[in-house]
C-alpha cells in the first residue's frame, strides 16, 4: 500500500487529466544552477520544449517564459502564446510527451532523456487525441523517442490504420479464460471500413443498409430497373 502511495504520488504529474502549466512551473521553481548536474531536472523542460519544436517548427526551442502568476508562455512564429491559447489537440500532444519525459527523468539521470531506451504504455491513446493527431501518433511517438517500445492499446481504426506488419495483435479470452493474441496482417495495408469490420466486427456497409428505410430501397430498386431498361432501349 505504502509503495502504491508513493508511486501515485511521484507520477501524478505524468496523468493526462494534469495540470500541464503546473508541472512546468513547480519544476522551474524547483531547479537552480547550484544543483549537481544529475539532480537539476530543468533537463526535463528543455526536452519537452525541443520536442514540441519537433511536432512544430514554428515553437521556439529556446524559449519558456514563466510570469509572475504563473501563466507560462511558448514563442510560436515569433510570438508570446500562453498555453492556456493553444488548441485543445495541440494541448494533448504536449501533455503526451511531457508525461513520457517526466517519467524518463525520475526513472533516471540521463540528459538525452528523448534518447531513453524504454517501454512505455499507453492505454486507448484515442481518447486522448483528436482525429487529426490519431492519423500521425504513431510514427510521431516513434520519431521523437526512437528507442522506446510503446505498447499501445486501442479501439480507433485510424490509428491502428498506422502499424506495420507484425506490430498489431488483437486480445482475446479462450475457452479457459486464457488471455491470448492473434497478429492483425498489414493494418497499414487495408482500408478503415476493412479494419473496422474485420478488427472490430463493426460492418459499416451493413449498418447503412440496415439504417436505409423500405421506402428508400424501394426507391433504388426503382431507380435501377429504370436505367437497366433505359439501357436495354439504346
Amino acid at each position: 500500500k505504502n509503495l502504491t502511495s508513493q508511486m501515485e504520488s511521484k507520477f501524478g504529474s505524468m496523468n493526462m487529466a494534469s495540470n500541464i502549466q503546473q508541472w512546468f512551473v513547480t519544476l522551474a521553481k524547483s531547479s537552480n544552477p547550484y544543483q549537481k548536474k544529475e539532480d537539476n531536472r530543468e533537463v526535463e523542460i528543455k526536452t519537452v520544449i525541443r520536442l514540441l519544436h519537433e511536432i512544430d517548427n514554428r515553437i521556439d526551442p529556446e524559449f519558456l517564459e514563466i510570469g509572475g502568476d504563473d501563466r507560462v508562455s511558448l514563442k510560436v512564429e515569433g510570438a508570446k502564446r500562453e498555453l492556456s491559447q493553444l488548441s485543445s489537440g495541440f494541448s494533448s500532444i504536449l501533455k503526451l510527451v511531457q508525461a513520457i519525459v517526466s517519467g524518463y527523468g525520475y526513472f533516471t539521470n540521463e540528459t538525452q532523456l528523448q534518447n531513453v531506451k524504454g517501454i512505455v504504455l499507453i492505454d486507448e491513446i484515442e481518447s486522448h487525441l483528436h482525429l487529426t493527431w490519431q492519423v500521425n501518433i504513431i510514427p510521431l511517438l516513434k520519431k521523437l523517442f526512437p528507442n522506446t517500445t510503446f505498447y499501445i492499446t486501442t479501439h480507433s481504426s485510424v490509428v491502428l490504420s498506422q502499424l506495420r506488419e507484425g506490430e498489431a495483435y488483437t486480445l482475446y479470452r479462450d475457452q479457459d479464460g486464457s488471455v491470448k493474441t492473434h497478429k492483425i496482417p498489414s493494418p497499414n495495408k487495408a482500408a478503415l471500413a476493412d479494419i473496422l469490420k474485420d478488427v472490430f466486427k463493426v460492418d459499416l456497409n451493413q449498418i447503412k443498409l440496415e439504417n436505409s428505410s423500405v421506402d428508400e430501397q424501394k426507391d433504388a430498386k426503382k431507380n435501377l430497373l429504370d436505367l437497366i431498361k433505359k439501357q436495354g432501349d439504346k
